[in-house]
């Protein structure tokens, strides 16, 4: 066994030899009479769209990989539109699983764009960086004047339910967000396995696990408070802030599956309140 190791570790600098993979996924959503139809679906594998129940007034589309999680190298590109009046939940099939890197990094790239009177959902569910892992993400949203957004990332480092932890690797994470065409928010994270900024108090001071819920509506200061209340029974290191017509909150969490629980809630009772759905997460959230 040990010469087969040693002849795919020499073969690891030769392109020829990795599979890189590129999946991409295409959605738009329009208004027709009182319900929203799915427009436009493409899909290429790995990545895979499944297809909402007929006659919901507003759909939810479960994005799956195919390929059971992301390695070094491989390509994601998801492109979600919500027409004028239109209401629609994009969710994710199951927890995205970041592989170690051999070499390239992964990367993702996600672009979310809300027309007027719109209403898009975008809640995937956890990323686990897998120890090594390299994932260079890029969130891009488009807002008109009054459409509505709710969305929640989670992101883990280490696989805690194998006791590994984030020795190596890397995260870069880029968020920005537009509202009629100007800069709404900018945001960026990045994160090296093993770094003293996982312990610092300033930093993650010992979480693994990172959770971003943003609210974007004409009305989204006047539920600041409704979301602050939610964030002390998921997390104890959590807080929100309005800016510009945005909900933020960040929450950390020393255990994945609790944090996961706790971001179930707050979005069930959440968009229950705010957005006349049904006061619970995604249904693929609690399989």
């Amino acid at each position: 066994m040990h010469w087969m190791k040693a002849m795919y570790d020499a073969g690891l600098a030769s392109d020829a030899v990795l599979q890189r993979c590129r999946g991409v996924a295409r959605l738009r959503f329009e208004r027709r009479g009182p319900v929203t139809r799915v427009i436009e679906r493409y899909a290429a594998s790995p990545a895979r769209l499944l297809a909402p129940r007929p006659g919901a007034a507003a759909p939810e589309v479960v994005l799956a990989n195919t390929s059971g999680g992301v390695a070094g190298g491989d390509r994601f590109e998801i492109a979600v539109s919500v027409g004028p009046g239109a209401d629609a939940t994009v969710t994710g099939q199951a927890a995205e699983k970041i592989y170690r890197a051999l070499d390239l990094p992964a990367q993702m790239a996600t672009q979310l764009d809300v027309a007027a009177d719109a209403t898009l959902e975008w809640l995937p569910q956890e990323t686990i960086l897998f120890d090594g892992a390299q994932l260079q993400r890029q969130i891009s949203v488009t807002l008109a004047e009054d459409a509505r957004l709710l969305m929640a990332e989670t992101v883990v480092l280490g696989r805690q339910a194998h006791g590994e932890a984030f020795r190596d690797g890397k995260l870069q994470d880029r968020w920005r967000i537009d509202r009629a065409g100007a800069p709404v928010w900018r945001d960026a994270i990045q994160v090296a396995g093993g770094a003293p900024s996982l312990e610092a108090p300033s930093g993650f001071a010992g979480a693994r696990a990172l959770a971003t819920i943003v609210y974007a509506a004409p009305d989204a200061a006047a539920h600041l408070e409704t979301l602050r209340a939610l964030l002390p029974s998921a997390s104890p290191f959590a807080g929100a802030t309005h800016v510009r017509g945005l909900l933020v909150a960040r929450l950390l969490g020393d255990e994945a599956g609790a944090l996961k629980q706790g971001i179930s809630d707050i979005i069930g009772t959440f968009r229950g309140a705010v957005l006349d759905r049904p006061s619970r997460a995604p249904r693929v959230w609690l399989c």
